[in-house]
């Protein structure tokens, strides 16, 4: 007869344990790195992030300094309002980890010189630094960034919360207050290895900051520069310059501060080299969509992703003009306040064969838009819908109208949707596998409840009604 094995194997151990970790929080890993010295020793060798958030943030993050030392990514969000940042700096600067990216958030004030200085020194291999959302940011804080880790990759610096207006006449030293073109124009020097920076929310920075990166680092592949100064002018100059450029986010605010586009400027005289550009996001802004959209597929640009936002110059014509000239699309976004109808839906989703995610502002039958997914998208796999109005139910489910790909659905604040409705729909859907309803009142628990019988493959639900019943 053969002997029992008294203890599971560590590779067995090791695979139950990496099943716990469902995601980048890795939160999961706390309790069982507790238990005994081998499953410390397992945690960690697979957790390689730590988040140290809440109010008791900076006890939590030396302890996880002491236990886990294979981190090669940190990220610190305090709750407390004046949270200790040079010593929290200084503990991660000397730890010995070798770290790849750090994440610093909601910081009333930006590190010392001589914090960054440290921190350089010390973490040789740290290519992704992301400050948001920090108190006062200025200049020269950049210029202390840039001279500490020179061989940044990506730069995060979006939305600094520096309470007062970019006035000059009032501040006549404007770069020792905030973020300026100056500022970007000395880190684009400096950090030549940038790939990927975000400066959204920035008021300090204008197209030169953009016409700088594009000019000064040859190795940029993405740009986020939501609700800054930029303008059109711009967001052309980066497209017509960035050799590199793989991803744009831009929102331009053209009409709040003028375009420094050439009045003589023709779309004709676009001349688009960022041949890589396969995600491009223009939402709310002065640009003309249709045609830039145009432009980028004429110069045999294959896009990928497409999200745009309320647009003066955009009806249906110029939604499927555009759509169809990029046939390779596979992710669309449509906001704002331009609803569309089914019959719009159904001309859109046309032009979109190989589409996987969709999201809609939409006012129409509910049922009516699930009908042409069905029957124009077969590869869709996640939905995201934003319904003004709600019409039915009529029958969907016949074998025409099976959605089999769908594992992502999202009718958050939907007004009118109910239980008998989601349930037509979600039956509809027979691999779904993630579910959000939030904010529609018409929904009952028990509603919910006998959906999540039907359709045991529903593995995550975020509901207000069901708070907590499923892992969210």
């Amino acid at each position: 007869m053969k002997s029992r094995c008294k203890e599971l194997p560590e590779e067995l151990w090791e695979s139950i344990l990496d099943r716990l970790v469902l995601n980048d929080y890795y939160g999961d890993l706390k309790s069982p790195s507790l238990v005994c010295k081998q499953f410390l020793s397992i945690t960690n060798r697979l957790r390689h992030k730590f988040v140290a958030r809440g109010y008791k943030w900076c006890d939590a993050l030396s302890r996880a300094l002491e236990r886990f030392r294979n981190l090669k990514e940190i990220a610190l969000y305090p709750k407390q309002t004046l949270p200790d940042v040079e010593s929290s700096i200084l503990k991660i600067a000397y730890s010995g980890l070798d770290l790849q990216s750090l994440c610093f958030r909601s910081f009333p004030i930006s590190p010392s010189a001589d914090s960054f200085r440290r921190l350089g020194c010390t973490m040789s291999n740290l290519k992704v630094l992301r400050c948001t959302r920090f108190g006062s940011l200025s200049d020269p804080d950049l210029v202390h960034i840039a001279d500490a880790v020179p061989r940044l990759e990506e730069l995060d610096i979006q939305y600094p919360t520096n309470e007062f207006e970019p006035s000059e006449d009032r501040y006549p030293e404007l770069s020792n207050h905030m973020v300026t073109d100056a500022g970007i124009k000395t880190i684009s020097l400096k950090l030549q290895g940038l790939r990927r920076i975000n400066i959204s929310g920035i008021e300090g920075c204008s197209d030169r900051s953009l016409i700088a990166l594009s000019s000064n680092c040859v190795h940029l592949n993405e740009i986020h520069c939501c609700r800054s100064r930029i303008t059109r002018g711009g967001i052309y100059w980066v497209l017509c310059h960035s050799t590199n450029l793989t991803s744009l986010h831009a929102v331009s605010q053209a009409e709040i501060y003028g375009s420094s586009t050439n009045s003589s400027f023709t779309y004709d005289d676009l001349k688009i080299c960022a041949t890589g550009l396969r995600e491009l996001i223009i939402c709310d802004s002065m640009v003309h969509q249709e045609r830039l959209v145009c432009s980028i597929a004429k110069a045999g640009i294959l896009l990928e992703k497409l999200e745009l936002g309320s647009s003066y110059d955009l009806n249906i014509n110029g939604f499927t003009t555009m759509l169809r000239a990029c046939p390779t699309l596979k992710h669309f976004k449509l906001c704002g306040e331009y609803l569309v109808n089914h019959n719009e839906i159904s001309e859109i989703c046309r032009c979109l064969p190989n589409i996987i995610s969709i999201y809609l502002d939409c006012c129409s039958s509910l049922m009516a838009i699930f009908s042409v997914f069905a029957k124009e998208c077969p590869a869709l796999s996640k939905i995201t819908l934003r319904v003004r109005s709600i019409i039915g139910p009529f029958k969907l489910i016949q074998d025409d109208f099976v959605l089999n790909q769908v594992r992502y659905l999202d009718l958050s604040s939907a007004w009118r949707l109910n239980d008998k409705l989601l349930k037509e729909i979600v039956t509809a859907c027979p691999n779904l596998h993630t579910l959000e309803v939030e904010g529609c009142p018409w929904l009952t628990k028990e509603g919910l409840e006998e959906i999540l019988k039907c359709c045991p493959q529903i593995k995550h639900l975020r509901s207000a009604k069901l708070r907590g019943s499923l892992s969210e």
